[in-house]
């Protein structure tokens, strides 16, 4: 069972729906491609009958349908699951159990600024106790930026968490935890009816500097699924014991350090990557990661990864600069956005009033050179405000 929630819903997901008849539920009212060709359910379908979610597997399509979900079936194991990961506060203290040596401190939108910098090992990362999409989230490399970092999680949140229930995006609790160095490594997978965790992906997430927060660039290639599979799966069945996780989908965020350690950054439970950067699968490796969850299957890694090729397979997340989010007169230029890329295989438009994310693009490379050119790529020079007469 899908449940479908805003801020989109995208093609390639409806088309799946309705590939596989399988029956959605609409946490709330949204537009949603195909509709008419759809098995679409209102909300109160769920509210009147809980036990067709206990008996079903239940995938959102963001993590906006949390909300709906603890309302409407509080009690499932696998909705208090992913209220303690999207705590990144409880989630940390659970696991201290494999991490003992991780510091962390708890905190709220109104103290945080009044903890004393002198006190905190830099360089450190603030960020909301929930969240996602980067909101809030600041790399804080000396005590001299504290106050700044506070500033701009303030200012942050007063800008975006209104967009997102309390159990998305957290207005209030915040953590201030260590800075993990390394590259970070985004996996979309699954724990299935045995608790065995299936890969449906592994990606990099590329930065432009140590500073960069943003959701600007991921990608993958066989060499890199190849590299980091079999320590992906062993940390995975791990965090599976630890949980104790059974028919549960998640995105999962990770770095691998510079000494080989794979350290958890967060679990973005009961989805798989947000604004369709798990479609990436299908174009690198013809996965239908909902497919796969939805049947209980897993991808014949093995095969995959023999072949030969080698290319980039990117996705791009292109968001409206913070101080011009929602402007009246707001302008996107995606002509010229689009014609700044080599190899576009889809060019997404998304609606700005319902995300800061104007566009989401999958690109084919055969190196990172694009990528990394694309990091130091301003995203404001495709943006334009005319403020109205």
């Amino acid at each position: 069972m899908l449940v479908l929630a805003r801020p989109s819903i995208s093609p390639y997901l409806a088309k799946t729906l309705f590939e596989l008849d399988e029956p959605a539920v609409l946490a709330e009212e949204m537009p949603v491609p195909m509709r008419p060709a759809l098995r679409l359910e209102p909300a109160q379908t769920l509210l009147d009958r809980p036990k067709l979610a206990y008996q079903s597997l239940i995938l959102t399509s963001s993590e906006n349908a949390l909300a709906f979900l603890q309302h409407a079936i509080p009690h499932d194991d696998r909705v208090l699951k992913a209220r303690l990961f999207k705590d990144k506060v409880a989630f940390r203290r659970a696991l201290t159990k494999l991490y003992p040596e991780f510091t962390f401190v708890e905190s709220t939108i109104g103290d945080v600024g009044d903890l004393d910098p002198a006190r905190l090992r830099f360089p450190l990362v603030l960020k909301p106790a929930a969240g996602i999409s980067s909101i809030g989230v600041r790399r804080v490399e000396r005590a001299a930026d504290w106050a700044a970092a506070v500033a701009f999680l303030r200012d942050d949140l007063g800008r975006y968490a209104a967009n997102h229930e309390a159990i998305v995006v957290d207005a209030h609790k915040v953590i201030v935890e260590e800075w993990i160095p390394g590259t970070e490594l985004a996996v979309d997978c699954y724990f299935d009816s045995a608790a065995e965790p299936v890969i449906l992906n592994v990606m990099e997430h590329m930065f432009r500097d140590a500073e960069d927060t943003s959701d600007l660039v991921y990608y993958t290639r066989r060499s890199l699924v190849r590299r980091h599979y079999a320590q992906i799966h062993e940390f995975l069945v791990r965090l599976g014991d630890l949980f104790d996780l059974k028919r549960f989908p998640m995105h999962v965020e990770l770095r691998l350090t510079p000494h080989g350690q794979l350290v958890p950054i967060e679990v973005n439970p009961l989805r798989f990557a947000g604004q369709g950067t798990t479609e990436l699968a299908e174009y690198a490796y013809a996965i239908n990661v909902y497919k796969h969850f939805l049947r209980e299957t897993r991808p014949d890694w093995d095969a995959i990864l023999a072949g030969p090729d080698d290319s980039v397979y990117s996705f791009l997340c292109v968001d409206v600069p913070t101080a011009q989010f929602r402007a009246p007169g707001l302008r996107i230029h995606d002509r010229a956005l689009f014609k700044s890329f080599g190899e576009v295989l889809e060019y997404r438009m998304l609606d700005e009033e319902e995300t800061s994310t104007f566009a989401v693009i999958f690109l084919r490379a055969d190196d990172l050179d694009e990528n990394r050119r694309i990091l130091a790529m301003d995203p404001a020079a495709f943006v334009k405000v005319t403020p109205p007469a």
